[in-house]
């Protein structure tokens, strides 16, 4: 326990934010999603004054914004529907770009033979294998840790761990882009592109442009008491993702199209996109790393 909360620091502030809205999500009567990951690693840290503090951040979250929350149940669902989307379809490989201590690996309903890896940082990586483990719930999928620094070259730690560029994959980039310059980010979607087989697909998350402006000063200034800056923000995701080589459908946070009759709340704004790698390559893209 000791070694557990050492290793946290702000990256553990944000997952276990991300894990108490997940569990406050899987409690509903309409709940969403169940997320049983969330609900056992808050309780192995239930003595961390940091699960304190975070419960204190949402109470104030709530109390400027109600359905502050509610986002992030949408967003979940809207990345599980994709992902078991892609599975149906034939999908066997699963990359996780950032994944922290996200939990689908112990609840997601896995055909066999799927193979999911997730990748994040060294300090992210080894606690979050030591929650699983003591969190006793099966995986549901074969997991692969990756340890690798996303803004850098992470490739040859993807291939090492056994990933196979010439299996379709899905993707999932959520809670990751924007912590990333504009620079670090256009060189991620081109590696990810370069490896991706015809028939992968893509899932991710990013910050509508004006949340670097004046309407997004606010929350910038929350983020920065936990240690939080956003780097990059995009809004014509469309083309942006065509220009990398997929085909794309993109939605605002708080779009009723994916809200489940929820109502969202207005900020942060952030983009959705769900795609398919494109049939033929854009101009200019890699054919192979």
């Amino acid at each position: 326990m000791t070694e557990l909360k050492i290793m946290y620091g702000h990256v553990g502030q944000s997952a276990i934010f991300i894990a108490w809205t997940r569990r406050m999500e899987s409690r509903r009567p309409d709940a969403l999603f169940q997320d049983p990951f969330a609900e056992a690693m808050l309780d192995i840290l239930a003595d961390d004054p940091t699960v304190a503090n975070v419960a204190t951040a949402i109470g104030q979250s709530m109390e400027g914004d109600g359905n502050f929350p509610e986002y992030f149940a949408v967003r979940t669902r809207f990345l599980d529907d994709g992902i078991e989307e892609a599975l149906r379809k034939g999908v066997r490989q699963v990359v996780s770009l950032g994944a922290g201590f996200d939990g689908r690996t112990l609840r997601l309903a896995c055909p066999e033979g799927t193979d999911w890896y997730e990748v994040d940082l060294p300090d992210v990586v080894e606690p979050k294998a030591a929650l699983v483990t003591q969190s006793s719930l099966p995986p549901t999928c074969t997991r692969h840790d990756v340890a690798a620094d996303l803004s850098g070259d992470w490739q040859p730690a993807l291939m090492t761990a056994g990933f196979d560029p010439d299996r379709p994959t899905v993707w999932l980039l959520v809670g990751l882009v924007f912590y990333l310059t504009e620079n670090a980010v256009e060189e991620l979607v081109k590696t990810m592109t370069a490896l991706s087989a015809p028939g992968s697909a893509i899932l991710l998350e990013h910050l509508s442009l004006g949340m670097l402006g004046e309407p997004g000063r606010d929350l910038r200034a929350v983020n920065k008491t936990y240690g939080i800056e956003w780097f990059s923000a995009h809004d014509d995701m469309v083309p942006w993702l065509a220009g990398h080589g997929w085909t794309a459908e993109v939605f605002a946070h708080d779009d009723p199209q994916i809200g489940h009759g929820r109502a969202v709340g207005q900020n942060p704004k952030m983009w959705l996109a769900t795609g398919v790698l494109a049939t033929s390559e854009p101009a200019g893209a890699p054919t192979a790393l």
